[in-house]
């Protein structure tokens, strides 16, 4: 049995060095920049259950996996890039895809396997943010699976909003995974949707459809707004929200959008288009030499400190085990200025076990960079 995984680009070393940390009989296999492949036994899956147990394990306890699929096979099959001014390749692309989607299918009856939607990506080209790029669903991948929704053998498919291949997939639906790792070669694979979490076997490749707005004065922008739908905080209108190193405001931006009133706490200027907000006070300070009275309305806090990990622990603590803030929960990054730090998460993770939250998770998502979010909430507040 094998699993795929993507992961971000240049956190290959430390993803696999988790897994051998994690799942001792795993066994790298095929790897590419932001893409993984585990032999995971010598068996094969035999149910939906085992399908479920096997992926959701893996990506709840992985830092650095986005998603993941038992493999059921891979497909060669080169292609020609998409020319929107020429009709002949375009038509040529078409057919290529038709060909690679029977191929696709193929594998899936071979396999037995009777699915509810399709999941396509194709992995990262970069690291996110890097020369513009974000990672996300193109047209061409649109197309593939629009062909693939069309060549679906019947009853095999059964599918429920499957014209939008970002539709979140549902509980106990069986997501067929196809992911493009270079040009024309494919894994196929299959994946089962478990109540609760993990959010990102909803979404392909573990990617939600998160579109930076024109107005979003920061890239943090981003990474909050992938941050609250992860850990599922229940932001309401009106509660009091800390962004600590706030400037120039991407992330009080998002809270802002919630209806959260924000204090954000750092002693650089704040864009114009935060400041002026209504409900953003900037308490224009460093963290360390702000009065901790100021926060006792505050039920949410954010963090992007670009900072070591231990420095960011040491503030985060401090404000997470005060009994005079009444705090929900707490969303921030870990900068790993090097890889060689992502050795050191598992202290960090148990760290964060002594704060008294009932839940603690740790991911690096798809808009973080070098770092890893860290989400910790009490669920009885």
């Amino acid at each position: 049995m094998f699993l795929f995984s993507p992961c971000q680009v240049g956190a290959e070393t430390a993803f696999k060095t988790e897994i051998r940390r994690l799942f001792p009989n795993f066994r790298l296999s095929y790897s590419r920049p932001g893409f993984l492949t585990f032999k995971v036994d010598n068996s094969t899956p035999t149910d939906d259950n085992q399908i479920l147990e096997i992926v959701s394990d893996f990506v709840n306890r992985s830092v650095f996996a986005r998603t993941a699929a038992v493999s059921l096979g891979k497909i060669n099959q080169e292609t020609t890039d998409i020319d929107t001014d020429t009709k002949t390749i375009e038509v040529e692309k078409t057919e290529a895809f038709r060909s690679l989607a029977d191929k696709i299918w193929a594998i899936a009856e071979q396999n037995r396997i009777f699915v509810n939607r399709i999941h396509i990506f194709r992995r990262d080209v970069l690291p996110p943010g890097e020369n513009g790029f974000e990672p996300s669903l193109t047209p061409e991948l649109q197309m593939l699976h629009h062909i693939l929704i069309e060549h679906s053998p019947k009853p095999k498919f059964l599918g429920v909003h499957h014209d939008n291949p970002n539709y979140p997939a549902q509980p106990g639906e069986k997501i067929l995974n196809v992911a493009e790792t270079d040009s024309g070669y494919y894994f196929v694979g299959v994946h089962t949707i478990p109540k609760g979490l993990p959010i990102q076997l909803c979404y392909p490749g573990g990617v939600l459809p998160i579109t930076i707005p024109d107005n979003a004065v920061s890239r943090a922008w981003l990474k909050f707004e992938e941050g609250l739908q992860w850990s599922g905080f229940p932001i309401a209108k009106g509660d009091c929200c800390l962004d600590v190193g706030a400037s120039p405001g991407g992330g009080s931006q998002v809270l802002l959008s919630r209806g959260a009133k924000v204090l954000g706490v750092d002693p650089a200027e704040m864009d114009p288009a935060v400041l002026n907000h209504s409900g953003f006070t900037h308490i224009r300070n460093k963290i360390s030499q702000t009065k901790r009275s100021l926060f006792q309305n505050v039920r949410w806090i954010i963090a992007d400190i670009n900072v070591a990990p231990n420095y960011t622990l040491e503030v985060m603590e401090e404000l997470a085990t005060r009994k005079e803030i009444p705090l929900c929960g707490m969303l921030f990054t870990l900068k790993l200025f090097q890889w060689s730090l992502a050795e050191h998460l598992p202290a960090y993770i148990d760290r964060l076990q002594y704060w008294g939250f009932d839940d603690v998770r740790v991911k690096q998502l798809v808009f973080n960079r070098q770092e890893v979010t860290v989400a910790v909430q009490r669920r009885n507040v």
